[in-house]
């Protein structure tokens, strides 16, 4: 393990939250005043609305029910949940982003639903309106949690974003004081961009300057022409070569990618030629997108990412516009991708993301997920942001992922609860140091190894992990090693636990061989896959464990997991049976998957 945080690190940190806690305290009467002073300038356009909601979300938010992963409040049809205590701090977080207002634009602008119920459509804009307005009229002068920068930016993108659909009417005290507002609040973003929180938020903010920059009348060319500089600074910063981003989560790359598109969408609606580095990332990006997309349109869940909604990265893809190939390794993300027919493996084989952009991350490397066009097989716990928080943290460590776990110690360290994590959020402190990899592509099959050095300091051991996937998809191999580098003296020469996790998505029903050498994975539709893994003498055979998954939904599912057990000794070259688990995945024709008795 390698550490990652020094003490200049944080100290620079205390000294940003002091001065920031007191410019906010002692500074906001000061601030209220300077703000009801500006000036407003008039919009010129609005960019149209990009169709990027959920209809279902959004007829329960005309019903008055606000629902954010677990926690929900029921405001009625007329209410409004400003006045009400929120559930939790996330929550409000969200309910002041107004994310939420994509879902809205979805009901406005159905087109099944014009048909059967035009009026539907109607309410949308009236309750968007009525929520933004009862916003303004508490909180539009100034708040020191509502104006926090990366609220502050996510409300202002959502906004300008869904104006066309929703917020523009022909009441003219009410749409000049939601124009006002918006203007104010792109103007204190303009001046406090510098505290916006770095990756996503720092994207979206500058993006939130061209966009409105862009729409301004008067001052138009000042918000925008900064705007373009910091967003191609942003792009410069966080978006590789290979269009994954640098938090290194396949969420971050459609979050960018949409971000991106409605940048470039206000450009051309005005006839502005703006940066050529946001089409340019657009090209990186869509086709990354895509990289991290399975066979039956959901994203992996690595990093936290969660499985996404399939038809929200259909509609991304779309309005990205490019004709992109497939591919099969992110040499700057450091994920491969093994595919052959509607079979596809994934695997990590990077470290943690650079600082200070790991605050998502997790500590799983060479974890893998396989998928084919039936849905998601092997998984790890993974993650969204709809689940409970207080699973957050475990859901990063190794244990919660499809790869080798030694002595059930993570890969690396995150900053645990105190002072450090306060001043840093939940940053990776340690991370593996070095995984290295190689890859073979031949008319047979694809070979694929790599290793990381996450267990070499404590004790003394490397894990390697083979893969291999044939030219059919049907046939899938792998080797998993914990072996003592060359020119290394041993740190321990006794046995070490070690634990081999599949963790398996809750549809795939399993059933276990009577010797406990192979099972059985149907999934969903009735496919089957054979798991075979080698006998092991000293951690007895192939055993079913419970686990989780959190990778979708609002709450944790019940799942299991495949779990191979063993001792590994400090010395070996990793070719000893001691040292080395092979395995394999077979599919199985339907007539042997109907032949055998489903798991009761």
């Amino acid at each position: 393990m390698v550490r990652r945080i020094g003490t200049g690190e944080l100290a620079l940190a205390g000294l940003r939250k002091s001065w920031r806690r007191l410019t906010v305290e002692f500074g906001a009467p000061l601030r209220a005043v300077k703000l009801s002073k500006l000036q407003t300038s008039e919009f010129a356009s609005l960019p149209a609305s990009l169709n990027l909601g959920d209809v279902d979300r959004g007829l329960q938010l005309l019903d008055g029910r606000m629902e954010f992963g677990s926690q929900s409040l029921d405001v009625g049809t007329q209410g409004d949940p400003w006045s009400i205590p929120a559930p939790s701090k996330i929550y409000a977080r969200r309910l002041h982003s107004f994310d939420w207002l994509d879902d809205l634009t979805s009901v406005a602008l159905s087109k099944s639903l014009a048909r059967k119920n035009p009026a539907l459509c109607k309410r949308a804009g009236e309750k968007s309106r009525h929520l933004v307005d009862r916003w303004i009229d508490i909180y539009g002068k100034w708040n020191p949690y509502a104006w926090r920068g990366d609220i502050l930016t996510s409300r202002i993108f959502a906004w300008l974003n869904n104006w066309q659909a929703l917020l523009d009417d022909d009441d003219l005290e009410r749409a000049t004081a939601r124009r006002t507002s918006l203007v104010r609040q792109l103007k204190w973003l303009r001046k406090t961009y510098g505290r916006t929180p770095d990756g996503l938020s720092r994207l979206k903010a500058a993006a939130c300057l061209v966009i409105g920059g862009a729409c301004l009348e008067g001052k138009q060319e000042v918000l925008l022409n900064h705007g373009l500089d910091v967003l191609d600074d942003e792009i410069d910063k966080q978006i590789f070569a290979d269009g994954g981003h640098i938090g290194r989560s396949p969420a971050h790359v459609r979050a960018a990618l949409c971000i991106l598109i409605r940048t470039e969408a206000a450009l051309d609606a005005r006839g502005i030629t703006g940066s050529k580095e946001i089409r340019r990332a657009i090209d990186r990006l869509a086709p990354m997108v895509m990289f991290f997309t399975a066979p039956d349109g959901k994203g992996f869940g690595f990093n936290g990412a969660g499985t996404g909604d399939p038809r929200r990265t259909k509609a991304l893809l779309k309005f990205a516009n490019i004709e992109a190939k497939a591919f099969g390794y992110a040499p700057h993300t450091k994920f491969h991708r093994l595919t052959r027919n509607d079979t596809v493996v994934m695997i990590d084989v990077g470290d943690a993301p650079a600082r200070p952009y790991d605050l998502e991350a997790h500590l799983a490397p060479l974890a893998i997920e396989m998928s084919t066009a039936c849905g998601p097989m092997i998984v790890n716990c993974g993650w969204n942001r709809n689940q409970p928080q207080h699973w957050r943290q475990s859901m990063r460590s190794t244990v919660a992922h499809s790869t080798l776990v030694l002595d059930n110690h993570d890969t690396g360290k995150l900053l645990a609860p105190g002072i450090k994590a306060n001043l840093l959020g939940t940053a990776i402190a340690q991370d593996a140091g070095g995984v290295q990899c190689s890859r073979n592509n031949q008319e047979s099959g694809t070979w694929l190894e790599a290793s990381h050095n996450g267990y070499l300091k404590t004790y003394g051991l490397c894990h390697r992990r083979r893969l291999y996937m044939d030219m059919t998809g049907t046939d899938i191999r792998g080797e998993d090693q914990l072996f003592l580098p060359l020119g290394r003296e041993p740190l321990r020469r006794d046995q070490i636990a070690f634990a081999l996790r599949f963790h398996l998505h809750p549809d795939v029903k399993v059933t276990l061989s009577q010797n406990g050498h192979s099972a059985l994975l149907i999934l969903q539709d009735g496919g089957g896959w054979r798991f075979r893994a080698d006998t092991r003498e000293d951690g007895g055979p192939l055993k079913l464990e419970k686990s989780i998954y959190l990778a979708d939904g609002c709450k944790p599912r019940p799942s299991e997991q495949l779990v191979i057990y063993g001792q590994a000794y400090g010395d070996s070259d990793g070719q000893t049976k001691s040292n080395r688990v092979r395995w394999t995945l077979k599919r199985m024709d339907s007539a042997s998957t109907r032949a055998r008795p489903k798991q009761s």
